[in-house]
């Protein structure tokens, strides 16, 4: 392969970042191409008064081998432990789940009327994904989905663990209702909730300044279609802050958005890539985080989730500011995604039910910053491991392209960021 070729990079996100300084580090000129005004994708970096935040996804768990060392060779970045104990809300009293108590975790079930069965397959089915990364490779649970995956994840247990227990797991993970997700992917949800996290001190932007001065970052730039001749990818058409489209010539593309996003751009030339990406679907989210005039939250409590409503997780924005709250809007209440005046009422909403059970009322409002995502998590298809494997097929046809996002291997920050690097590995295996 010859050294410096020029490569696109299309969509700032952790997928997009990852692959962009993986092949940079192998020598390569790249351009990251983002749409939007800042890169960082779902991770959602913003400000809240003057302060950098990360509205989306955050959470570093310390199974995310990977991730972990992309921030030490490129940082250092600073992180602080950021425990994962969600609290219910039980005849008026907040009653705490933390997956380091099993027993306890256990025994709440049943009180609670989770049958025995039910208690059983679920204890089974998260020792199997506690020696698990997390992702949706090959494994147990990848051959659990060919048996299994003709019904949803609902449909495996009884409605009391379903709401007790699933629910608040899958909304928080993938935004989607145990309705909507397979045993198959169960596995990756259960990794996750049941690892210990991390969080980035000074957020995201640090991260992808460090990545910028590497390689060549283009934000407000939209690519709207491919450039192939004779069969091997060439190029992109490229409209950048308001211009006119233009076509921009590379020796390569990578795609590293969101699947819809990705078919859109590839069908054109690709359709049997473009076919399959658009099977993927979506689901929305928002997120509101406001900053009070005083801690919210006391030491020992680390978020609320709800049963029901539009706002089903809440929590502190790290241990040593429990003044600033994060409210997390997803599952099936909260679609379509609200209007701004909307989200304003259920925020309002939510707010006075966390200050009254976190003796916090009468608390006030310094900051306050929303976001909302079309695209916030991915919901992954019945047997995902066939779909990706079609998927893999129809690239290979692909020369000069490489895909890359959270519909391949996982939705955590970890799963992107393989994904990327993945991604990357092929595409340069392809030039060779």
């Amino acid at each position: 392969m010859r050294d410096g070729q020029h490569i696109a990079v299309v969509g700032a996100g952790i997928s997009g970042l990852a692959a962009a300084y993986h092949l940079q580090q192998a020598g390569h000129r790249v351009e990251l191409i983002e749409r939007e005004p800042e890169p960082g994708g779902r991770c959602g970096a913003c400000l809240l008064g003057d302060r950098p935040i990360m509205a989306g996804g955050r959470l570093i768990g310390r199974k995310y081998t990977a991730l972990r060392e992309f921030l030490t060779e490129l940082g250092p970045f600073g992180l602080e432990p950021y425990p994962l104990r969600m609290s219910r809300i039980v005849d008026g009293a907040l009653f705490t789940i933390d997956h380091r108590d099993r027993s306890g975790g256990l025994r709440h079930l049943i009180e609670a009327g989770a049958p025995a069965p039910d208690v059983a397959k679920f204890s089974y089915l998260a020792a199997r994904a506690m020696t698990a990364d997390g992702l949706l490779e090959p494994g147990y649970y990848a051959r659990l989905a060919a048996h299994s995956d003709h019904k949803p994840l609902s449909e495996h247990f009884g409605p009391a663990l379903t709401a007790i227990l699933l629910r608040p797991m899958t909304v928080w993970t993938h935004g989607a209702e145990p309705e909507e997700v397979y045993l198959g992917s169960f596995g990756a949800t259960l990794a996750t909730v049941l690892d210990d996290f991390d969080r980035l001190t000074g957020g995201i932007q640090p991260v992808f300044d460090a990545v910028s001065r590497q390689v060549v970052l283009r934000t407000r730039a939209t690519a709207s279609r491919l450039l192939v001749r004779n069969g091997r990818v060439r190029g992109l058409v490229i409209a950048e802050k308001g211009a006119p489209p233009i076509e921009h010539r590379y020796d390569a593309v990578l795609v590293a958005t969101p699947a819809l996003a990705a078919a859109d751009l590839v069908i054109d030339e690709f359709p049997a890539v473009g076919k399959l990406l658009s099977q993927i679907r979506y689901l929305p989210a928002a997120a509101a985080v406001v900053e009070y005039d005083r801690d919210i939250f006391a030491p020992d409590v680390w978020g609320i989730t709800f049963d029901d409503g539009p706002c089903r997780a809440v929590g502190p924005e790290s241990p040593s500011r429990r003044d600033i709250v994060r409210y997390i809007f997803a599952g099936r209440d909260a679609r379509p995604l609200p209007s701004a005046r909307s989200l304003e009422t259920w925020l309002a909403r939510t707010e006075r039910t966390v200050l009254e059970h976190c003796a916090a009322t009468g608390a006030t409002r310094r900051h306050r910053v929303t976001r909302t995502w079309d695209t916030a998590y991915c919901a992954y298809l019945p047997d995902h491991g066939d779909f990706t494997a079609k998927l893999r097929h129809e690239i290979t046809a692909c020369t000069g392209l490489a895909v890359a996002g959270d519909y391949l291997i996982g939705t955590s920050l970890e799963a992107c960021f393989r994904s990327g690097t993945s991604a990357a590995d092929d595409l340069l295996a392809q030039l060779m």
